[in-house]
């Protein structure tokens, strides 16, 4: 793969949403050959194979827990591709899944959509379609570095791939139409923390999709990491019913089983901190029981958030129902206007 970038491969709408590392919104970069150059400081940036690199490294408190997470997905880039995955086979999956196929179909066309923890990309790329444009960011270079593997080799044109570190992106505040972090802020230091970082980077009126591990229904999970060693992998749904390559559900058993750092977050947890960024809550995936968020239409049709009870009760039906695939719930919101 080379090192230099056509810059035709990242869009200029993606590149208008870049800043340097620890600078304001004034910033103005240009791809000069393999870098990414400040108009106003000359700071260059490299480009290491399609891969912008921002990365600011964490200090402080932050520190410990954000090398052992960023080391562990160096080591086990997730999700993983089910082999030499074509971008066809990969659309045809995101269109089987029920939470891609109605994100995509809720986003519309012609929107820009920031991933915080892209991975190896996949959600990033099934996203672009439609004519919008997707910037997927995430520490982890191996992962990456597979991410920007198979936008060159499919020759994908939308989405964009950089590092950076979700407490210090390197992304212009209110750019984005659409923010997703689906699988991220619990590992974490400090998910609400983290929240708040990303929530900076949407327009005013844009949609944010923040999808994190349940509890109770995380509990299913540590139950069975109990006895994986003895009964192996099959124990887990996913490997079972859904994984066919070998390297894929060796990763995802270690993504879902020996993480070395997670947290669990409820339904109300999430209302903070909507509450804390000024976000109004739109919708849950799956949805809180008996509230009109059952028959919407839409993912991003505005739904009630019903009563404590109800919301209780929903997260202790999902241990029958999303806890066999890791318990990740979404909770999908909108960021106000300053003067609503």
């Amino acid at each position: 793969m080379s090192d230099v970038v056509d810059p035709k491969e990242i869009a200029a709408r993606i590149v208008a949403t870049l800043k340097v590392p620890g600078g304001d919104n004034s910033s103005e970069l240009e791809i000069i050959e393999n870098t990414l150059q400040c108009k106003k400081t000359g700071t260059a940036l490299p480009i290491i194979g399609g891969v912008t690199s921002l990365y600011a490294p964490p200090e402080g408190q932050s520190k410990e827990v954000t090398e052992r997470v960023r080391s562990f997905y160096e080591e086990n880039p997730f999700p993983s591709y089910e082999g030499l995955e074509e971008f066809g086979e990969l659309v045809n999956k995101g269109t089987h899944n029920k939470f891609s196929a109605d994100l995509l179909k809720a986003i519309g066309y012609n929107k820009l959509i920031l991933e915080c923890g892209c991975g190896t990309g996949q959600l990033s790329h099934f996203l672009q379609l439609n004519n919008n444009h997707v910037l997927g960011v995430d520490m982890s270079l191996a992962s990456l570095s597979l991410a920007v593997e198979h936008r060159n080799r499919n020759q994908l044109t939308r989405s964009a791939f950089a590092q950076m570190n979700i407490f210090d992106l390197a992304v212009k505040d209110n750019s984005f139409d659409v923010v997703i972090s689906h699988g991220v802020l619990h590992h974490t230091f400090d998910a609400r923390r983290a929240f708040g970082h990303v929530v900076k980077k949407l327009k005013p009126g844009g949609i944010v999709v923040v999808g994190l591990y349940n509890r109770p229904a995380r509990i299913m999970t540590w139950i069975r990491s109990k006895l994986i060693s003895m009964l192996g992998p099959k124990i887990d749904y996913v490997v079972r019913n859904r994984i066919n390559d070998a390297r894929k559900a060796e990763i995802w058993i270690k993504d879902q089983y020996f993480n070395p750092h997670e947290t669990w977050h409820s339904i109300d947890e999430v209302f903070d901190w909507f509450n804390e960024n000024n976000i109004e809550f739109v919708n849950c995936s799956p949805p809180i029981l008996g509230t009109n968020g059952e028959d919407a239409s839409n993912l991003f049709e505005p739904a009630t958030k019903g009563s404590l009870f109800q919301r209780l009760v929903t997260q202790y039906f999902w241990i029958g129902s999303i806890a066999r695939e890791g318990a990740l719930f979404d909770v999908v919101g909108r960021k106000m206007d300053n003067d609503s």
